[in-house]
């Protein structure tokens, strides 16, 4: 069998021009064992991955571009091996890509089929990815014309909710890679800083926002997972590599700011995809 290489970068999409069905029935919020955008490894995700065994369908309808047996894969958007897996080209350029699947039900897919109908069941999840004995699909949404991985929470019909966001422990990092908690440092001297906040165990903010006395300073968004020069980031004020974003396993980056000397107000909020908010205030002062 054939394998797929996709690289990327930025993307602009309208999600209400395409719509695609979840792959797996009745889902709900604790039915992921990560979300898109998470770091997993040593790369982001650019997949939804499902927490226990299922049938699974075809998002859309799409036409069978290939199916993969073999146990290793060179995408970049792909961190480890997909395992068994089927790709399904849909208009507007976009790929579904169904990874971690059983072996028997990826070989009957291969067997005379050019297309599945939005619906029809492909087959179902296994143990063949990298995921270590875990049994769930692995699911990505690929812009090939943009040469991006999709937020599938953009194309998807939405969940009733989502798993509220943690927002509770603040971090700031200077160029010097000194780490401050906000809940004990109240002082600190002029220069850029990153903003971190405490990683949420499963779910990530869709959007992340830094403001300085009620101004947008930064703002990341996961709706998209781009690359350049064989490296993926994710898109703020500029380009934050996944190192950056995720730079040890409790910390998540919210934004970059720059403060100048006076006493300030920094805010950080962060939104779920129902732009669902919480919002934290600290008062600082800039020497």
């Amino acid at each position: 069998m054939k394998k797929i290489f996709i690289s990327s970068c930025c993307i602009f999409i309208v999600a209400s021009l395409f719509s695609f069905e979840w792959p797996q029935k009745n889902i709900t919020t604790d039915e992921y064992n990560s979300y898109f955008g998470q770091y997993i490894g040593t790369s982001i995700s650019s997949s939804f991955i499902f927490a226990n065994p299922s049938e699974i369908y075809a998002s859309e309808n799409g036409a069978v571009l290939i199916v993969m047996t073999e146990q290793n894969d060179d995408s970049v958007f792909f961190p480890s091996t997909l395992g068994n897996s089927v790709i399904l080209s849909h208009s507007d350029n976009l790929l579904s890509v169904y990874g971690n699947m059983e072996k028997s039900t990826v070989q009957e897919s291969s067997k005379n089929r050019e297309a599945y109908i939005s619906g029809e069941k492909i087959g179902e999840s296994g143990n063949s990815g990298w995921q270590q004995n875990k049994n769930g699909l692995e699911f990505q949404i690929i812009d090939t014309k943009n040469t991006s991985a999709i937020n599938p929470n953009l194309l998807m019909v939405k969940n009733n909710s989502e798993i509220d966001l943690l927002l509770n422990d603040i971090y700031l990092e200077n160029k010097d890679n000194e780490i401050f908690d906000l809940k004990n440092k109240k002082t600190i001297s002029s220069g850029l800083y990153r903003v971190y906040k405490k990683r949420d165990p499963i779910a990530i903010p869709y959007k992340t926002t830094v403001l300085i006395n009620g101004v947008i300073v930064d703002q990341i968004s996961y709706d998209t997972i781009s690359q350049e020069n064989n490296k993926i980031y994710i898109v703020g004020k500029k380009k934050y590599l996944g190192n950056v974003v995720y730079p040890n396993d409790t910390m998540q980056l919210v934004g970059e700011t720059m403060f100048t000397s006076g006493k300030v107000t920094l805010s950080i909020i962060v939104n779920d995809i129902f732009d669902k908010s919480k919002q934290i205030d600290y008062k600082i002062s800039i020497n």
